[in-house]
């Protein structure tokens, strides 16, 4: 797929922009602070409905004013047609549109843009808490599988109202009934994390090698206190046994301590756990490589090569590894970099100066 138009009102620094893009790599340059970041910021908000920033959505809307838009047209090749995306973001609000049509949840609009982002601040993301790593996955899952994003709302609430259960000392068959809701729910969630996990993890590590320019052995591991058997029978029942030996320990501290709530994603770097003892280039090119494999997962899931948004990417990357980057990126559809400087092998890429709140072609 590739962005033939975005128009902004009100949004970040923009207070108005209509720019249109070829079918092709597109690098934004710059200085930093006028506003590169928020062009990908905006194009990644309507694959998701949030901002990859992590900040609340009134965050988005430019000082002063009380709403944001975000107008997004572009070609699906799926399906060999043309769609709009739109968003106004109030104050408490926000509503979405696609193709005119109103979408009633963010579940309605999940699957239909796909963007993959990268930043500096992924160095971080195997240092991070378990949380983000696990709102990876459910992020990722529930963009190309329905009944994954249903089994985690439902998991969800059931978890939150047998917290409550244990908090109240609620009576132990209102207990079990939960514990069994649960468990049967949990299967679905972690069996597509597991193979989730798996592809990834081949993947990445044939990224990383040609980033690196190395034969290092690189490897994603699922971490969960969840059972991992195939079969749905065995799993439950392995659950079960999970649950009554951890009786005591949840009747104590009066929560749920079981379930892929608590999972957790680690990569390992020459039999070394990269959060702990990988330097900071290491972990930078693993998530790299990490975003590069979901590009190609989302390609084989969907038939759709998702967008590539790569923000500040090449400016901790030595020369030659800038230049590995670029030669895995060239032929991977249409891809947005920005930087401060045009670097040695851009001459492909179309480029757009972004100075005083605008954005023009080069």
């Amino acid at each position: 797929m590739f962005v033939k138009k975005l128009v902004l009102h009100h949004f970040r620094s923009y207070p108005e922009l209509d720019v249109s893009f070829p079918e092709r790599g597109i690098y934004i340059t710059g200085e930093n602070g006028k506003g590169k970041t928020n062009l990908l910021e905006a194009i990644d908000y309507l694959a998701l409905g949030r901002s990859f920033r992590r900040v609340e959505d009134q965050e988005l809307i430019s000082n002063g004013e009380k709403e944001a838009s975000i107008y997004l047209e572009y070609h699906d090749e799926s399906d060999g047609k043309d769609h709009v995306l739109s968003c106004l973001i109030g104050q408490g609000y926000k509503a979405m549109e696609k193709d005119g049509e109103k979408l009633k949840t963010l579940s309605k609009m999940l699957g239909s843009l796909l963007s993959v982002h990268y930043d500096p601040s992924l160095v971080f993301f195997f240092k991070e808490e378990p949380m983000e790593r696990r709102k990876f996955l459910d992020e990722v899952l529930s963009q190309v599988d329905s009944k994954y994003l249903y089994a985690l709302s439902r998991y969800k609430k059931l978890l939150k109202e047998r917290n409550t259960a244990l908090a109240k000392d609620y009576d132990l068959d209102v207990l079990n009934v939960l514990k069994e809701q649960l468990i049967v729910l949990s299967y679905r969630l972690v069996q597509e994390r597991k193979r989730l996990i798996q592809v990834l993890s081949s993947r990445m590590e044939s990224y990383y090698q040609k980033l690196f320019g190395d034969e290092k052995e690189i490897h994603l591991l699922y971490k969960t206190t969840c059972s991992l058997e195939d079969s749905q029978e065995s799993y439950v029942q392995e659950m079960r046994k999970l649950f009554d030996s951890n009786r005591s320990a949840e009747n104590l501290r009066k929560t749920t301590l079981i379930g892929p709530h608590r999972d957790n994603l680690l990569s390992f770097l020459e039999g070394k756990d990269i959060a702990l003892q990988g330097s900071q280039g290491e972990n930078r090119l693993a998530s790299l490589a990490l975003r590069l494999a979901l590009r190609e997962f989302f390609q084989e899931k969907k038939g759709k090569g998702p967008l590539l948004l790569l923000d500040d990417v090449t400016s901790d990357l030595d020369e030659k590894r800038a230049e590995n980057l670029l030669s895995l990126i060239k032929d991977k559809g249409q891809v947005f970099v920005t930087g401060t400087q045009i670097r040695k092998g851009y001459d492909a890429f179309d480029t757009y100066i972004c100075q005083d709140n605008t954005l023009r072609r080069k």
